[in-house]
Formats: C-alpha cells, structure tokens, sequence
C-alpha cells in the first residue's frame, strides 16, 4: 500500500480484480485473456484526503469507481465531472483536435460509488448532477447530467453483485469484521488506535480462514497495517471535525436569527449558518488533518489534537 492509498484502490487498481468488478456490475464474463482491460486511474482523487478510487477502460467502457466509508456526499456527481473532464482530455493525444470539424470519440462513461457507512441507506440508488442545479421559471430542460450509481455493500446487501465478484465481497467481509472486533475490545481500557489495529489484525486473520483477499493482506507490514489503521479513522475523525463546524454555524445561525427578530431571520440565520457551518468544517478539517499527517501525527495523535481544540473552544 502506497502513501495514502486505501485498501480498495490496492485490491481494485490490478486489470485482473478491474474485470472482475466489471463483470460483477454488467452481468458479463469477460476473461483476461480475450479482453483488454487499461487502468488510468488519476493521481488526483475524487476525495480530498486519501485515494480510494479507481478507474479503467473495459471495451470503451470507462468505469469510475469510488469507495465512500462515512456518510454519503451529495455532491459525488460534480466530483465525477471534475474527474472525467480530466480522464477525457488526457486521453486525447492531439490538443488541436478539439478545434476541428471531426467529433473526437471518447469511451462511454458509467460512475459507481460503494457505500459502506453505517448510515442508513437502500441498497442502491442513483444520484444526478441536476439535482444541484437551482431551479428556474419556465426553464425545465436540462443540458447537463451526470449519473452515479450508489451501491450499499454492508453486510447482506446487494448479495448479487458481492457474489459475483470475490474480490469486492472479501473487502466488505473484511469492513465488516474489523467493525465488529472494535466493537468487542472498546471499553476494555485500550487507546483507539490501539483497538483498530487489533481489530485489523484480527479481521486479516478471519478473511485468511475464510479465504477472502489472498494476496492483499497476508504480506502487509506492520507499518502497513498502521497506515491502514490511521485511513481507518480518518473518516471518522473528519466526521468530528465537520459536527463541530455544523454545531458553530447552528449556534451563530441561531444568534443571527434572533438578533433580527424576525421569523424569516431566524429560519434564514439558522439555515445558513448550518450549511456554512457544515462547508467550514468540512473544508477545515481537511486542511488540519491533512496538516497533521504531513508532520508525522498518528491516528491517535490526531484525536488528541482534536480533543485539546474542542476543550479550547469550550
């Protein structure tokens, strides 16, 4: 595992688990010896903080494939534009030829998205660029959609597609274990960094008896497996981060509002003081997480680092 590559990019970036996970989405059978499969996943990521997508080229089909562990981001559609724009212009070769008569052929695009946070959430579901865009009178048409495909893969959800591909079924075995043993050692006195390599360690060893991921997980580092801890907790930590930002903005929202005395002050106030609210946290804590790995912070470190900033501001 690479600096700040996840787990799922490790097991999904190879052309073999690629087809694989591309005959699980399409009903195919494809084999590796008839079809060419070309990875080009970019170095930019559709996440912020860590790289945990993949994308390749199946039969001019280009599938960009995101695994998402906290709550759902509304905003993945434009996200994936961003990217695709990027995938799209470096795949053609000469610049100019954007400029002639001819139409430059590109690969057919499809956006899917594993959910595997403990939100509640339906097995699959579809999310579109136009629910962003803001309305306007009489203007109902749209130009410009993007479509992602949601799939939900805790545990016992969408059974067709995990049975249909090893690899994405071990992963999902593997979250769901190292949830459960973090769930059997906390209160036990442990710090939680602690916990979540134990329970990472112990989650290897029953993918190992169950057979999942051979290849992936028998031959990680200790150093590995602490990197993969921390990624374990980043979300939660930016997840911290993003409720005390929406809790400021909730309070300073809630100030405006009554300050104005108006009804429609306070329903204004308290409704954009949440949503600044949540966007500076969320961006904050990027910055300051990112911030802290860069200098070397554990996933415990970080905790404390958050801990102490909470305290401050009480």
């Amino acid at each position: 595992m690479a600096y700040k590559d996840s787990l799922f990019r490790s097991i999904f970036g190879n052309e073999k688990s690629a087809l694989h996970l591309y005959n699980a989405l399409h009903g195919t059978s494809y084999t590796e010896g008839d079809t060419e499969v070309v990875i080009n996943t970019l170095e930019e990521t559709l996440w912020t903080w860590r790289k945990n997508d993949v994308s390749f080229l199946v039969n001019d089909c280009l599938v960009v494939v995101a695994e998402h562990q906290s709550t759902i981001n509304e905003n993945m559609p434009f996200r994936c534009l961003q990217y695709i724009c990027r995938l799209f212009e470096n795949g053609i070769r000469d610049k100019d030829a954007v400029y002639r008569r001819n139409t430059i052929m590109h690969p057919r695009p499809r956006f899917i998205v594993f959910f595997n946070g403990l939100d509640a959430f339906p097995d699959r579901r579809q999310m579109r660029l136009s629910h962003a865009f803001k309305p306007v009178s009489g203007f109902e048409d749209v130009n410009l959609e993007l479509v992602v495909d949601v799939y939900n893969i805790n545990d016992g959800r969408n059974r067709d597609i995990l049975d249909a591909c090893t690899e994405l079924k071990g992963y999902a075995f593997f979250v769901a274990r190292v949830r459960l043993h973090e769930a059997e050692f906390t209160g036990q006195g442990m710090d939680s960094e602690s916990i979540t390599v134990k329970a990472i360690k112990m989650a290897i060893q029953d993918c190992k008896d169950a057979g999942y991921l051979e290849g992936y997980l028998e031959n990680l580092t200790t150093e590995e497996i602490h990197m993969l801890s921390m990624e374990w907790d980043w979300d939660t930590a930016l997840e911290v981060r993003e409720e005390e930002g929406w809790e400021r903005g909730r309070i300073e929202g809630h100030e405006k509002g009554r300050v104005e005395g108006r009804m429609e002050g306070r329903v204004e106030g308290r409704i954009e003081g949440r949503v600044e609210g949540r966007t500076e946290g969320r961006t904050e804590g990027h910055n300051e997480l990112l911030a802290l790995l860069d200098k070397g912070y554990t996933a415990e470190d970080i905790r404390r680092e958050l801990s102490l900033q909470a305290e401050i501001s009480d």
